[in-house]
């Protein structure tokens, strides 16, 4: 997922806990001035639970997943293995909800930069105790967990853009890499895991070093038997030559769906068709099935148009229910039929429901009219 506010307080506070390197301002104090500056006419109230009847459910072979955001303010105590986490996995249980992604973060200070940091250098962050805690909670309330680390660049910087200045850079950043998946492929072996995922939107390095990423794949095996899977970026994944070696194809699918926003639901319908045709295409090459690793919608205008597009904290910020409920009632369609589908990870629910990181035209559909879509796709309106 590019760009982000969170993954951007995060990374700065992973050096000093108490200031980022900006002014040295405190993050919980960036935080609320970015809040205090979202119109107070865009709050959105919880609605009732409620099912759109018009989508249809998913097959029972398909991982029916969520996305679960840690809250690392006030050192992690609303985040991963809290009460306050476990009141929300039982909310997405209710849901139909029966995968979560977790995903612990490592962070890197600029995209030229060789050290990998893992969340254990920021005591709010996803630390491997409050990982244990989650994963605990996941198992005794009956839902599957699937971990993907994933990097954090400073600054909000996309991650495919990573780019070492020297070979004898890139072959640091290899080794840093590799201490990096195999910390958390031990972690997914210890707590019996069902699935792994070696990479997130890497693909322009997963291209250049095959060799490497084929070779951690194996070190990975060696230590965990679980599936393993890579997740490459929606417009790079049939570039990718790494299938054959894991176990299924990962997409982060934040494809435009339209052109222009409000676009009439039949473009967003016929550009889904497309995608779905290439993916079922590389589906049928590779043999292999294919998991959307994460896919959303914000509730903001034109967020059709720019999917990946992170919400910006700023007084022109605007919401529209709608925008998202269509754009997912679309994507559940597109999925009808699909023989290639493993599992779905919408983007994204947050362990504590009280926390205003995104604001009310952010990614998660908790309370919002797509909620009722999601319902309806995971758990069936009967």
């Amino acid at each position: 997922m590019r760009g982000g506010w969170l993954g951007f307080l995060l990374v700065m506070a992973c050096g000093d806990a108490a200031t980022v390197s900006s002014g040295g301002t405190p993050p919980e104090t960036r935080a609320r001035e970015a809040r205090s500056r979202v119109p107070e006419s865009t709050s959105v109230a919880l609605a009732p639970g409620g099912c759109a009847e018009t989508t249809p459910p998913l097959g029972p072979e398909v991982a029916r997943g969520v996305c679960f955001a840690h809250e690392y303010r006030d050192h992690g105590a609303r985040g991963y293995g809290s009460e306050t986490s476990r009141a929300s996995l039982e909310e997405l249980r209710a849901l139909g909800v029966d995968t979560i992604s977790l995903t612990p973060f490592a962070f890197l200070s600029s995209l030229e930069s060789p050290e990998i940091h893992l969340a254990e250098s920021h005591p709010g962050a996803e630390t491997d105790e409050r990982l244990a805690r989650e994963v605990a909670t996941c198992r005794a309330l009956g839902l599957r967990v699937m971990l993907k680390p994933h990097l954090w660049i400073a600054g909000g910087a996309w991650v495919g853009t990573i780019d070492m200045p020297d070979d004898g850079a890139w072959a640091r950043w290899q080794r840093s890499y590799r201490a990096f998946v195999l910390h958390y492929a031990r972690f997914a072996a210890e707590h019996a895991l069902p699935s792994f995922v070696i990479g997130v939107e890497l693909d322009p390095i997963v291209l250049r070093f095959e060799d490497f990423f084929r070779a951690l794949v194996a070190e990975v095996r060696a230590i965990y038997d679980g599936e393993v899977l890579y997740a490459a970026n929606w417009d790079r994944a049939v570039d990718v030559r790494l299938w054959d070696a894991v176990d299924a194809i990962g997409v982060q699918f934040y494809p435009p769906l339209a052109d222009t926003p409000e676009a009439p639901r039949a473009d967003l319908d016929a550009r889904l068709a497309h995608y779905m045709t290439v993916l079922d295409a590389l589906h049928r090459r590779t043999n292999k099935p294919i998991v959307f690793t994460e896919v959303g919608y914000r509730s903001a205008p034109g967020a059709e148009v720019r999917p990946h597009a992170w919400p910006e904290h700023d007084a022109e910020r605007q919401v529209s229910l709608d925008t998202q409920r269509r754009a997912y009632e679309a994507f559940f369609a597109s999925l009808r039929g699909r023989d290639f589908l493993r599992g779905v990870y919408v983007w994204k629910w947050f362990t504590d429901p009280a926390t205003r990181d995104e604001g009310p035209d952010g990614f998660s559909p908790r309370g919002k009219p797509a909620e009722a879509v999601l319902r309806a796709a995971y758990r069936g309106c009967d």
